[in-house]
Protein backbone atom coordinates (compact mmCIF):
# COMPACT_ATOMS: atom_id res chain seq x y z
CA UNK A 1 0.00 0.00 0.00
CA UNK A 2 1.78 3.28 -0.54
CA UNK A 3 2.07 5.55 2.13
CA UNK A 4 0.85 9.47 1.75
CA UNK A 5 4.47 10.45 1.29
CA UNK A 6 4.63 8.38 -1.71
CA UNK A 7 1.18 9.55 -3.03
CA UNK A 8 2.26 12.93 -2.21
CA UNK A 9 5.52 12.40 -4.33
CA UNK A 10 3.56 11.35 -7.04
CA UNK A 11 1.02 14.28 -7.64
CA UNK A 12 3.62 16.60 -7.18
CA UNK A 13 6.25 14.87 -9.67
CA UNK A 14 3.80 16.22 -12.53
CA UNK A 15 4.17 20.16 -10.76
CA UNK A 16 7.22 22.50 -10.43
CA UNK A 17 7.76 20.67 -7.03
CA UNK A 18 8.80 17.45 -8.62
CA UNK A 19 11.66 15.97 -5.86
CA UNK A 20 10.57 18.89 -3.63
CA UNK A 21 10.72 17.18 -0.17
CA UNK A 22 9.88 19.88 1.69
CA UNK A 23 6.44 20.18 -0.28
CA UNK A 24 6.02 16.18 0.07
CA UNK A 25 6.29 16.66 3.83
CA UNK A 26 3.28 19.82 3.52
CA UNK A 27 1.65 17.50 1.28
CA UNK A 28 1.28 14.39 3.11
CA UNK A 29 0.07 16.62 6.15
CA UNK A 30 -3.02 17.45 4.30
CA UNK A 31 -3.87 14.04 2.96
CA UNK A 32 -3.42 11.64 6.25
CA UNK A 33 -3.57 14.23 9.18
CA UNK A 34 -4.24 11.77 11.63
CA UNK A 35 -1.17 10.02 10.96
CA UNK A 36 0.74 13.14 12.10
CA UNK A 37 -2.23 13.14 15.36
CA UNK A 38 -3.77 16.07 13.65
CA UNK A 39 -7.60 16.54 14.44
CA UNK A 40 -8.88 17.73 10.87
CA UNK A 41 -10.45 16.81 7.73
CA UNK A 42 -7.95 15.12 5.10
CA UNK A 43 -7.28 16.43 1.62
CA UNK A 44 -8.90 14.24 -1.10
CA UNK A 45 -6.17 13.22 -3.57
CA UNK A 46 -9.20 13.25 -5.74
CA UNK A 47 -9.17 17.44 -4.89
CA UNK A 48 -6.40 17.84 -7.17
CA UNK A 49 -8.41 17.09 -10.14
CA UNK A 50 -9.96 20.54 -9.95
CA UNK A 51 -7.73 22.82 -11.59
CA UNK A 52 -8.62 25.94 -9.20
CA UNK A 53 -7.68 23.59 -6.21
CA UNK A 54 -4.64 21.91 -7.55
CA UNK A 55 -3.92 25.58 -8.47
CA UNK A 56 -4.54 26.61 -4.84
CA UNK A 57 -2.45 23.76 -2.81
CA UNK A 58 0.51 24.19 -5.21
CA UNK A 59 0.31 27.96 -4.56
CA UNK A 60 0.30 27.22 -0.59
CA UNK A 61 2.82 24.45 -1.11
CA UNK A 62 5.53 27.16 -2.90
CA UNK A 63 4.69 29.55 0.06
CA UNK A 64 5.58 26.18 2.99
CA UNK A 65 1.80 26.00 4.36
CA UNK A 66 0.18 22.59 4.54
CA UNK A 67 -3.03 23.07 2.04
CA UNK A 68 -5.42 21.73 4.18
CA UNK A 69 -9.08 22.10 2.66
CA UNK A 70 -10.15 24.72 4.57
CA UNK A 71 -6.75 26.90 3.62
CA UNK A 72 -7.71 25.76 0.22
CA UNK A 73 -10.92 27.20 0.34
CA UNK A 74 -9.47 30.69 1.83
CA UNK A 75 -7.19 30.76 -0.73
CA UNK A 76 -9.96 30.09 -3.60
CA UNK A 77 -11.64 33.00 -2.09
CA UNK A 78 -9.14 35.41 -2.03
CA UNK A 79 -7.44 34.64 -5.32
CA UNK A 80 -11.47 35.22 -6.49
CA UNK A 81 -11.90 38.63 -5.07
CA UNK A 82 -7.89 39.63 -6.59
CA UNK A 83 -9.22 38.60 -10.38
CA UNK A 84 -12.33 40.51 -9.76
CA UNK A 85 -10.64 43.76 -8.71
CA UNK A 86 -7.73 42.97 -11.50
CA UNK A 87 -10.94 43.04 -13.68
CA UNK A 88 -12.68 46.13 -12.42
CA UNK A 89 -9.48 47.88 -12.59
CA UNK A 90 -8.96 47.10 -16.14
CA UNK A 91 -12.99 48.10 -16.94
CA UNK A 92 -11.90 51.58 -14.70
CA UNK A 93 -9.41 51.88 -17.29
CA UNK A 94 -11.67 51.71 -20.07
CA UNK A 95 -14.08 53.50 -18.63
CA UNK A 96 -11.21 56.49 -18.18
CA UNK A 97 -10.61 56.44 -21.85
CA UNK A 98 -14.53 57.65 -22.57
CA UNK A 99 -14.90 60.09 -19.67
CA UNK A 100 -16.22 62.86 -21.14
CA UNK A 101 -18.71 60.62 -22.73
CA UNK A 102 -19.26 59.32 -19.37
CA UNK A 103 -19.09 63.16 -17.38
CA UNK A 104 -20.93 64.89 -20.37
CA UNK A 105 -23.91 62.03 -19.63
CA UNK A 106 -23.57 62.68 -15.66
CA UNK A 107 -23.66 66.27 -15.82
CA UNK A 108 -26.67 66.44 -18.06
CA UNK A 109 -28.76 63.94 -15.84
CA UNK A 110 -28.05 66.20 -12.63
CA UNK A 111 -28.71 69.14 -14.06
CA UNK A 112 -31.98 67.77 -14.99
CA UNK A 113 -32.48 66.32 -11.59
CA UNK A 114 -31.33 70.14 -10.15
CA UNK A 115 -33.84 71.79 -12.44
CA UNK A 116 -36.94 69.15 -11.52
CA UNK A 117 -36.48 68.60 -8.05
CA UNK A 118 -34.30 71.61 -6.24
CA UNK A 119 -31.49 68.83 -5.71
CA UNK A 120 -28.91 66.30 -7.21
CA UNK A 121 -29.80 63.10 -7.61
CA UNK A 122 -28.18 60.00 -5.36
CA UNK A 123 -24.83 58.31 -6.87
CA UNK A 124 -27.10 55.06 -6.85
CA UNK A 125 -29.83 56.58 -8.92
CA UNK A 126 -27.58 58.30 -11.59
CA UNK A 127 -25.42 55.40 -12.07
CA UNK A 128 -28.38 52.88 -11.87
CA UNK A 129 -30.15 55.18 -14.27
CA UNK A 130 -31.31 53.60 -18.00
CA UNK A 131 -28.58 56.01 -20.13
CA UNK A 132 -25.70 55.38 -17.54
CA UNK A 133 -26.11 51.74 -17.89
CA UNK A 134 -27.06 51.86 -21.63
CA UNK A 135 -23.38 53.91 -22.39
CA UNK A 136 -21.87 51.58 -19.81
CA UNK A 137 -23.04 48.26 -22.05
CA UNK A 138 -21.75 50.33 -25.17
CA UNK A 139 -18.27 51.51 -24.03
CA UNK A 140 -17.02 48.72 -21.46
CA UNK A 141 -19.68 45.58 -21.76
CA UNK A 142 -22.30 44.33 -19.00
CA UNK A 143 -21.08 44.66 -15.50
CA UNK A 144 -22.86 43.88 -12.28
CA UNK A 145 -25.07 46.69 -10.92
CA UNK A 146 -22.91 46.28 -7.47
CA UNK A 147 -19.91 46.81 -9.38
CA UNK A 148 -20.33 50.12 -11.12
CA UNK A 149 -19.29 52.18 -8.57
CA UNK A 150 -15.82 50.73 -8.13
CA UNK A 151 -15.46 52.11 -11.62
CA UNK A 152 -15.27 55.53 -9.99
CA UNK A 153 -17.26 57.47 -12.59
CA UNK A 154 -18.42 60.05 -10.33
CA UNK A 155 -14.75 60.48 -8.84
CA UNK A 156 -13.73 60.37 -12.71
CA UNK A 157 -15.94 62.88 -14.09
CA UNK A 158 -15.25 64.92 -11.42
CA UNK A 159 -11.71 65.40 -11.39
CA UNK A 160 -12.26 65.88 -15.34
CA UNK A 161 -14.77 68.86 -14.90
CA UNK A 162 -18.11 67.73 -16.21
CA UNK A 163 -19.69 67.72 -12.18
CA UNK A 164 -19.16 68.64 -8.64
CA UNK A 165 -19.93 66.97 -5.26
CA UNK A 166 -19.25 67.23 -1.60
CA UNK A 167 -20.04 65.45 1.38
CA UNK A 168 -23.97 66.41 1.39
CA UNK A 169 -26.23 63.90 0.55
CA UNK A 170 -27.56 64.50 -3.14
CA UNK A 171 -25.07 67.43 -3.63
CA UNK A 172 -24.33 66.04 -7.25
CA UNK A 173 -24.33 68.55 -9.79
CA UNK A 174 -22.93 69.78 -13.11
CA UNK A 175 -20.26 70.98 -13.23
CA UNK A 176 -17.85 73.67 -15.29
CA UNK A 177 -17.13 71.96 -18.50
CA UNK A 178 -20.94 71.25 -18.34
CA UNK A 179 -21.81 74.84 -18.83
CA UNK A 180 -18.77 76.08 -20.80
CA UNK A 181 -19.47 73.39 -23.47
CA UNK A 182 -22.03 75.49 -25.47
CA UNK A 183 -19.97 78.70 -25.65
CA UNK A 184 -16.61 76.75 -27.05
CA UNK A 185 -13.63 78.70 -27.33
CA UNK A 186 -15.45 81.79 -26.52
CA UNK A 187 -14.90 81.46 -22.84
CA UNK A 188 -11.77 79.93 -21.11
CA UNK A 189 -10.72 76.26 -21.48
CA UNK A 190 -8.82 76.52 -18.53
CA UNK A 191 -9.13 73.07 -16.23
CA UNK A 192 -11.60 72.73 -13.46
CA UNK A 193 -9.32 73.67 -10.20
CA UNK A 194 -7.57 76.57 -12.60
CA UNK A 195 -11.10 78.14 -13.13
CA UNK A 196 -12.01 77.51 -8.95
CA UNK A 197 -8.45 79.18 -7.84
CA UNK A 198 -9.32 81.90 -10.76
CA UNK A 199 -12.77 82.78 -9.54
CA UNK A 200 -11.78 82.84 -5.87
CA UNK A 201 -8.51 84.77 -6.17
CA UNK A 202 -10.54 87.64 -8.43
CA UNK A 203 -12.82 87.64 -5.13
CA UNK A 204 -10.13 87.54 -2.98
CA UNK A 205 -8.72 90.83 -4.67
CA UNK A 206 -11.77 92.43 -5.01
CA UNK A 207 -12.12 92.14 -1.33
CA UNK A 208 -8.89 93.58 -0.37
CA UNK A 209 -9.49 96.52 -2.46
CA UNK A 210 -12.98 97.72 -2.46
CA UNK A 211 -13.56 96.02 1.10
CA UNK A 212 -16.79 94.48 -0.16
CA UNK A 213 -17.40 91.47 -2.64
CA UNK A 214 -18.15 92.08 -6.36
CA UNK A 215 -21.86 91.91 -8.10
CA UNK A 216 -21.80 88.90 -10.31
CA UNK A 217 -22.11 90.93 -13.46
CA UNK A 218 -18.61 92.58 -12.53
CA UNK A 219 -17.41 89.11 -12.02
CA UNK A 220 -18.84 88.08 -15.06
CA UNK A 221 -17.29 91.22 -17.41
CA UNK A 222 -13.69 91.67 -15.52
CA UNK A 223 -12.67 87.75 -14.81
CA UNK A 224 -10.07 86.93 -17.60
CA UNK A 225 -7.98 83.51 -17.70
CA UNK A 226 -4.19 84.42 -18.12
CA UNK A 227 -5.19 84.21 -22.45
CA UNK A 228 -7.16 87.10 -21.62
CA UNK A 229 -11.01 85.32 -22.41
CA UNK A 230 -13.73 85.86 -19.88
CA UNK A 231 -14.03 82.60 -17.78
CA UNK A 232 -18.24 83.41 -17.86
CA UNK A 233 -19.93 84.30 -20.69
CA UNK A 234 -22.49 86.84 -19.23
CA UNK A 235 -24.19 87.39 -15.84
CA UNK A 236 -26.36 84.16 -16.73
CA UNK A 237 -23.52 81.84 -17.17
CA UNK A 238 -21.85 83.32 -13.90
CA UNK A 239 -25.14 82.95 -12.20
CA UNK A 240 -25.55 79.04 -13.67
CA UNK A 241 -22.54 78.28 -12.24
CA UNK A 242 -22.47 79.69 -8.88
CA UNK A 243 -24.08 76.19 -8.00
CA UNK A 244 -21.29 73.90 -8.19
CA UNK A 245 -18.78 76.42 -7.39
CA UNK A 246 -20.26 76.66 -4.04
CA UNK A 247 -20.67 72.69 -4.32
CA UNK A 248 -17.22 72.32 -4.74
CA UNK A 249 -16.37 75.19 -1.72
CA UNK A 250 -14.08 77.62 -4.40
CA UNK A 251 -17.28 80.57 -3.41
CA UNK A 252 -19.42 80.55 -0.56
CA UNK A 253 -22.37 83.62 -1.19
CA UNK A 254 -23.42 86.00 1.56
CA UNK A 255 -26.28 87.82 1.04
CA UNK A 256 -26.32 87.00 -2.83
CA UNK A 257 -22.52 88.12 -3.66
CA UNK A 258 -19.79 85.61 -4.14
CA UNK A 259 -16.72 85.45 -1.42
CA UNK A 260 -14.23 82.99 -1.80
CA UNK A 261 -14.71 79.64 0.15
CA UNK A 262 -12.83 77.16 1.99
CA UNK A 263 -11.29 75.34 -0.96
CA UNK A 264 -10.93 78.73 -2.75
CA UNK A 265 -9.07 79.85 0.13
CA UNK A 266 -6.99 76.76 0.37
CA UNK A 267 -5.66 77.56 -2.59
CA UNK A 268 -4.65 80.98 -2.66
CA UNK A 269 -2.89 80.20 0.41
CA UNK A 270 -1.04 77.44 -1.69
CA UNK A 271 -0.07 79.93 -4.38
CA UNK A 272 1.08 82.93 -1.67
CA UNK A 273 3.67 80.19 -0.12
CA UNK A 274 4.75 79.47 -3.70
Amino acid sequence: MLSCDDIAAAWLSHTDLAGDRAAVGLLSRAISPQEFALKRDSLPVTAAADPATASAILELLQRGQVPTMAAIRTLTAQNEMRREAERIERLGRRAQRSIDDFGRLLARLAHEHWMTHGIGPTRRDILSSEPVTALLEERIGVIAPNAVKHLWLIERAQRAGWIASNANPQSLCAARRFHAAKYGNRVSLRPVNAIGTLVAGHLAAHLDEHGRPPRWSSLAYDLRDDRGRRVFHDTADARAQQLWLTTAEWVVVEDDLPTPGRRGRRALTRMNRG
